[in-house]
């Protein structure tokens, strides 16, 4: 337990250092002590919640800088945790979720301000917390003595095992009867880590990772006997593990041969070392033969400029992640796309990066949490005004703080502010991240809703015409879904002169950045409303015209899906 003990240690010290101790209203001046816990258990957790938020209520001091004093504070935060955990337990007990919960876990919860901080930290709105809860108490049941040591691995098996595998896990390529896929019971996942570690074969400490680290870990759903070749058969250093990629020789013959999926046999990790593979073969090997080492990856695909292409990415250090290995091997520069384990949800580049700076283990993140927090406990109280004010305070704490920005959003539409008000928020939201594109696109869309709804159809096509150009070069992807939505609404509405005319405009504008984006969101949905409406003379110049533009490679992907495309005009 005491090698647990000086990370905890460190982590508390490095936020009193950088934020000094203030005096705090109340209570919330020193942690909650033992007798809290105890009125916890005697008074229910619906109870406890409501005399905690009348605390937060009649201790909220409005003024320039009050509220981020408090929830700087480690006591401050603690108090908050102890008001989630009596949040999720009462949710659980009214839902009558969550049966399997052993009581003892929740005192251990609610009592660590260390292992509360790495959860709520980690927790995602798409998580399933009674499944979430369920997971660790599994865990915590069956190693009681490591489970507060590996707490950080806890969590992480935990938030990643409370939803099923995606269909097509893990690519389209290989058919899943080939993939020796393994999903353990979570406490057999975290003992196998566990004695990973313990035996010296990982090139990380898990105790020393965040949950939000580990779980590009601990997503290795594969048998055992795959984990130990790799740890055997992959000789590399952490900073040298983007050769991992290289050492599956590329298999040109399946290329020309068109054969884009695995026909190999049994998908494991020697076979696709023996035989070599494609690009996503080899995305796959280096990224599962990262996480059996213990080593944070991502597997990515996108589309380039002659279709799809596969690459990883993985955590060369503490703080910078390498998420261009084998990207542009092929000349390809695709826009790619990884999933989050946790949700199975697309990963923006605006996550990657702050997941590559750790941003949410800093004090500054965690105190603007914080506010939040608190304004949902005034908003809820019904004093508006104040959790105005605190909405506004977790922006100034922490501006990088997307979900700050969108909570406060969220409370704007809901309290009816005026579209004046919203249209300001949104374009200081904007100017804020200037530079994170998809962040900037998410309020440029809000902005086009709010003129629609004035109709102001000006100011919504200049927005539009915005996102196309701001992002035709780096983030080509972006324009190519505002162009495919531009494009939609006037098939939708049946107006194919105007659509005609776009979509030829949107074909010079964009379709040579936006590569196998362009052709699979745009080209194509387009062209099979002409066949279907039985213009196949239009169809066909439109194939011409977007082949011309985009040149494929003679037998690529790109190519054959254009000739199937054409198959169906004749």
């Amino acid at each position: 337990m005491f090698k647990n003990a000086l990370p905890r240690l460190c982590f508390a010290i490095q936020i009193l250092l950088i934020y000094p101790t203030f005096a705090i209203a109340g209570d919330f001046q020193k942690p909650p002590p033992k007798e809290e816990m105890e009125s916890i258990f005697q008074e229910g957790f619906a109870k406890s919640v409501e005399r905690l938020e009348s605390k937060f209520y009649q201790n909220y001091k409005p003024s320039s800088i009050g509220l981020s004093l408090n929830s700087e504070t480690l006591n401050f935060t603690a108090w908050l945790d102890l008001w989630r955990w009596c949040k999720i337990f009462a949710a659980l007990r009214e839902e009558e979720s969550g049966q399997h919960i052993e009581s003892g876990l929740a005192k251990e919860l609610l009592s660590d301000p260390v292992v509360s901080r790495m959860f709520f930290s980690t927790l995602s709105e798409q998580d399933s917390v009674p499944r979430v809860l369920e997971n660790l108490s599994s865990i915590r049941t069956a190693h009681p003595k490591k489970f507060g040591e590996y707490a950080s691995l806890a969590i992480a098996i935990a938030v990643v095992n409370d939803v099923p595998l995606p269909q097509g896990w893990p690519h389209h390529q290989v058919a899943a009867e080939l993939v020796p896929i393994s999903i353990l019971p979570v406490d057999q996942q975290f003992s196998r880590w566990v004695a990973a570690n313990e035996a010296r074969q990982l090139l990380l400490d898990p105790r020393k990772l965040s949950p939000s680290q580990l779980k590009f870990v601990v997503d290795a759903f594969v048998r055992e006997e795959e984990l130990v070749w790799a740890r055997k058969n992959v000789r590399l250093t952490r900073s040298t593990f983007e050769k991992a990629y290289f050492q599956i020789n590329y298999s040109h013959e399946r290329l020309k041969a068109q054969q884009y999926d695995w026909t190999g046999g049994p998908y494991t990790l020697a076979a696709i070392r023996k035989e070599g593979g494609i690009c996503v073969d080899q995305a796959y090997y280096a990224s599962m033969a990262g996480k059996a080492l213990g080593l944070p990856t991502l597997f990515f695909t996108g589309q380039g400029s002659d279709g799809g292409h596969a690459w990883f990415g993985y955590m060369r250090s503490d703080d910078q992640w390498e998420i261009d290995c084998g990207r542009y091997s092929q000349h390809n520069y695709a826009t790619g796309e990884a999933l989050d384990p946790q949700t199975w949800q697309p990963i923006s580049d605006h996550e990657l990066e702050l997941l590559a700076a750790r941003f949410r283990d800093k004090p500054e993140f965690a105190a603007s949490m914080n506010t939040l927090a608190v304004a949902e406990i005034l908003e809820k109280s019904g004093d508006n005004p104040k959790a105005g004010q605190a909405y506004e305070k977790a922006i100034q704490l922490c501006p990088k703080n997307a979900d700050a920005w969108s909570a406060t959003a969220a409370f704007l539409q809901r309290r009816g502010a005026p579209a004046k008000e919203r249209i300001l928020f949104h374009e200081r939201a904007k100017t804020q991240f200037a530079n994170q594109a998809d962040l900037k696109v998410l309020h440029q869309q809000a902005l086009i809703s709010i003129y629609q709804e004035q109709g102001d159809i000006e100011s919504v096509k200049k927005i539009e015409q915005q996102i196309l150009s701001q992002n035709r070069s780096k983030r080509s992807d972006l324009s190519v879904n505002m162009a495919a939505d531009q494009l939609t609404a006037l098939l939708e509405a049946g107006n194919m002169a105007e659509a005609k005319k776009l979509f030829r405009r949107q074909v010079h504008s964009l379709s040579q950045t936006g590569g196998g984006n362009f052709y699979y969101d745009v080209a194509e949905p387009y062209i099979r409303v002409l066949i279907e409406k039985g213009d196949k003379s239009e169809a066909r110049r439109s194939i011409d015209l977007v082949r011309r533009k985009l040149t494929p490679q003679p037998g690529g992907i790109l190519d054959v899906s254009m000739n199937d495309l054409e198959t169906a005009t004749k």
